[in-house]
């Protein structure tokens, strides 16, 4: 991978270029435009390299495959049983050539890509849906990609690879019988896919919106088997009646394929991959991603079709669906829970901010409520931990309330993704005018929730504003400057070289509109604001946790200066309102909580989860229940 030069040198060079050139004005449209246009060719060009590693993959043209990856690559397919590590491209290939050409065919769907460039660094998540064929029978799997890439000589290398497995169908042993194929030398050729007619006349039917030619191509008893359909869509469709049910529900669709055809050794077999972009009869868009194994009879007719495809982009968009629960993990109150989720927006200093509000099971208009607003760590999104802790409180009998900061999410505000306390602690202020004056809430009992890095900004909230009644901190990160100091020591340049980083990239954007950015998370880069190398700690980057579409995986180079001189330890002396702390002698700075906790001077109680870490108290099942069980005993003792 390129060599790592501190982004203090970075922007002092950049600055030093700008003095040099001070007697020339600068076009910031211009520059504005030119950057713009950089990141989205960067985008386009890391999804291309992927859609190229996977495509190559199944052809194996293992140079190519080669060709997209930097010279050290991080790997970790532990998912699937394999090891983790960083390895050379040779090496990852050598291994994949173990396998895959064992099978008669493999054909890997990438889709669903997140993708967020900061300079020459590159993190994405994907989906794939991956299809092992042999002898008659498959193995396929449904994962997710956890993705890191550099530039190196003006083009972009893949440097980190982890898969998630979410699901897997068919023959679960069929590998074993690959593996022994390759040892042996029995290789099967790449065959291309004979007795298409029948499939690409379902296709053809299917955008045309012609039933009959649908059913035409398809024997009385045929099969359609979806294994990943989530459980309230149907697993199978067994005849042709039911195949007409499920296709008239269908025909107001507008429907197109994309479509590619594969063989194997029985010409009656037909691999597709294929992806739908497609407009429901209520006019909202559904796009998926598929792999489908069609069986043919001899006279040329479709008696069996495997379809496998991504089940949360059709719990999120297919009509009468929904994902499972209200967060972007399972842990959230379960969307059939009784729980009402309504989408609001409030204003902060003119600028307009979105969030959600949650009402209980069997709410009464003319009841008022107790209430909590839950906000979650630094860069995060509503959808991850405030949405879960609030669902799940509103669960309880509470109205809840999560949002998104300025510049974060769907929230407006520029520049974007700026960690300032003093934004958020204003913006926790404005979701207090809008949660009181709801008709609904009751305000002498209105809590604040802060989980993580937004416990010291609740803190701090709570400490200047009476209406908040409850001060609840889960997994608090609460640092003062001597503890960030401790912290951030060893990244390159130390807290005075982020400072430096910080006040250069300020400067910048003072003069030509344009912030400075970093990754938030990265397991490689140590300039990243969350530097977390080997799995240490991978919940912005996993997509089987908290990552993908929604969350910006970006942090604004000026936001180090706030962060860094932030104090939300000291502010506990100021809290006279009770205060209940949940946290893990294993989880982020505990010290800092316990300094906190010892200046309170009212009523408080401090809780120690120690069978849970930092991160499992953001998602996992079991954690996320332990700490709402406190949570709400406190609140209703």
């Amino acid at each position: 991978m390129g060599k790592i030069i501190p982004i203090t040198i970075v922007l002092l060079g950049i600055l030093a270029c700008k003095k040099e050139k001070k007697s020339e004005p600068i076009n910031e449209t211009v520059m504005t435009k030119e950057i713009t246009i950089a990141i989205e060719n960067g985008k386009k060009e890391i999804q291309s390299l992927m859609e190229t590693l996977f495509s190559e993959t199944d052809n194996r043209n293992w140079e190519a495959v080669m060709n997209t990856m930097a010279d050290s690559v991080y790997t970790d397919y532990t998912a699937l049983g394999g090891d983790s590590g960083f390895k050379t491209p040779k090496i990852i290939v050598d291994g994949w050539q173990q396998l895959l050409p064992g099978f008669e065919r493999t054909v890997h769907n990438p889709h669903n890509f997140a993708i967020w460039v900061a300079g020459d660094r590159a993190t994405a998540t994907l989906d794939a849906i991956a299809t092992h064929y042999l002898e008659g029978e498959h193995w396929t799997v449904f994962v997710g990609y956890d993705t890191e890439y550099v530039k190196e000589n003006g083009q972009w290398k893949l440097a980190r690879i982890d898969l998630s497995l979410y699901d897997q169908s068919g023959n679960q042993s069929l590998p074993l019988k690959a593996l022994e194929n390759v040892k042996n030398g029995n290789i099967p050729s790449l065959i291309e896919a004979k007795n298409t007619e029948a499939v690409e006349q379902f296709y053809t039917a299917l955008e045309n919106r012609d039933l009959s030619q649908i059913l035409n191509s398809f024997t009385e008893d045929v099969i359609q088997e979806m294994p990943f359909a989530p459980s309230n869509f149907p697993k199978s469709l067994n005849g042709i009646e039911a195949m007409r049910n499920q296709y008239t529900e269908v025909m107001d669709y507008v429907q197109q394929y994309e479509r590619t055809y594969f063989g194997s050794e029985d010409p009656n077999v037909v691999i597709v991959k294929f992806s739908g972009t497609i407009t429901t009869g209520e006019g909202k868009p559904y796009n998926n991603s598929y792999v489908g194994i069609y069986t043919l009879t001899e006279e040329g007719k479709i008696k069996n079709f495997v379809e496998h495809f991504n089940p949360n982009i059709l719990l999120s968009s297919w009509p009468g669906l929904q994902p499972e629960t209200y967060s972007m993990h399972g842990a959230g109150a379960k969307r059939n829970s009784g729980v009402k989720m309504e989408e609001v927006t409030f204003n902060n200093n003119g600028i307009l901010l979105k969030g959600h509000l949650f009402l209980p099971p069997n709410f009464d208009a003319s009841h008022q409520y107790t209430a909590a607003i839950v906000t979650g760590s630094w860069t995060s999104i509503k959808e991850q931990m405030p949405d879960e802790y609030a669902s799940l409180l509103a669960q309880e009998g509470f109205i809840t309330m999560t949002f998104d900061f300025t510049g974060f999410g769907e929230s407006e505000g520029q520049p974007r993704q700026v960690e300032d306390y003093n934004l958020k602690i204003a913006d926790i202020k404005a979701a207090v005018d809008f949660l009181s004056s709801h008709t609904n809430v009751d305000t002498e009992n209105l809590s604040g929730l802060g989980v993580c890095a937004s416990s010291g900004y609740m803190a701090h909230a709570t400490a200047r504003d009476s209406r908040i009644k409850n001060l609840i901190l889960v997994a608090p990160w609460l640092h003062n400057a001597e503890i960030a100091k401790g912290i951030y020591a060893l990244r390159p340049g130390g807290t005075e070289g982020l400072l430096e980083a910080a006040r250069i990239a300020k400067q910048q954007y003072a003069e030509t509109g344009q912030m400075e950015y970093v990754l938030a998370a990265s397991e490689l880069d140590p300039l990243s604001a969350m530097y977390v190398p080997e799995n240490a700690f991978d919940y912005y980057l996993n997509p089987s946790k908290a990552a993908g579409p929604k969350y910006d995986n970006r942090f604004a180079v000026s936001s180090w200066e706030p962060w860094l001189t932030f104090d939300g330890i000291s502010v506990g002396k100021d809290i006279s309102q009770p205060v209940f702390i949940l946290h893990s002698e294993s989880g982020a700075v505990p010290q800092g909580a316990q300094q906190f906790y010892e200046l309170l001077p009212g009523d408080k109680e401090i809780k120690w989860l120690n069978d849970y870490n930092q991160q499992q108290l953001y998602f996992e099942k079991e954690a996320v229940t332990a700490a709402m069980a406190e949570v709400v005993g406190f609140l209703k003792r």
